[in-house]
């Protein structure tokens, strides 16, 4: 049985993006890497991070000293260093996987999309922000494109650097 390659990849894409989204959980051997860039850090062998040690893990920029230290004593204890950053950690790999499904999703509607020419627009997502580039053949293409884009899920707002080419 021949399956068409459009139908193929639409049903490939489709599938990736109902996948649910499992929480990334660490394992043991995770705090084992927690706890060596903890030693790492403290420079001064006090069991404690200040403010000064924690600048070298750009995690804790914007303000992630003061979120990670619980117990408002001025100083991460392990624990507090490696709950933080397993935190923002989670958060981050949640957002990839977002972001992935945004541009699975975008680059399935094009495959169905009578005019479109998928493999002629690229998509990438950062952060919920689609932008779009390539080329079609008409003006009312490029803006059919755009408007596919920002009526997917999860898209915060689109830019688009399509090019008409007749």
């Amino acid at each position: 049985m021949k399956l068409n390659l459009k139908l193929f990849v639409l049903l490939s894409l489709s599938s990736m993006t109902s996948l649910p989204v499992l929480a990334v959980t660490p394992d043991p051997s995770d705090q084992d890497i927690y706890t060596r860039e903890f030693k790492v850090l403290d420079v001064n062998n006090d069991e404690k991070l200040n403010d000064t040690e924690i600048k070298k893990d750009s995690i804790f920029d914007g303000g992630g000293f003061g979120k990670a230290d619980k117990d408002h004593n001025g100083s991460l204890n392990k624990d507090e260093y490696a709950t933080y950053k397993s935190s923002v950690q989670q958060k981050e790999a949640k957002q990839v996987i977002s972001d992935s499904a945004i541009t699975s999703e975008i680059k399935s509607r094009y495959l169905v999309e009578r005019g479109i020419k998928s493999f002629n627009v690229s998509v990438e997502t950062k952060d919920g922000i689609v932008v779009l580039s390539g080329f079609v053949d008409s003006v009312s293409t490029k803006v059919h494109a755009e408007r596919i884009a920002e009526k997917v899920k999860g898209v915060k707002s689109v830019k688009s650097a399509i090019v008409v080419r007749p």
